[in-house]
């Protein structure tokens, strides 16, 4: 079986939204930033490069209302 990277973009989001709902949540309770901040550079090195980036944007959109 070959790896196919097409097919793991969709994981990706998927558990980046996770890692956001939680880390919005633990926010929300806690307002400690280095706790956040900590979590958001162990999620760099597990979902790669940009992944702080696009969990922040998720993160807000949850904020928002636009993502449940």
């Amino acid at each position: 079986m070959t790896w196919n990277k097409r097919s793991t973009t969709g994981d990706r989001v998927i558990l980046e939204q996770a890692e956001a709902r939680e880390l919005y949540r633990n926010w929300e309770w806690s307002k400690n930033r280095e706790l956040i901040r900590a979590r958001l550079d162990r999620a760099e090195k597990i979902y790669g490069l940009g992944a702080k980036d696009r969990i922040r944007e998720y993160m807000n959109r949850i904020r928002d209302g636009q993502l449940l």
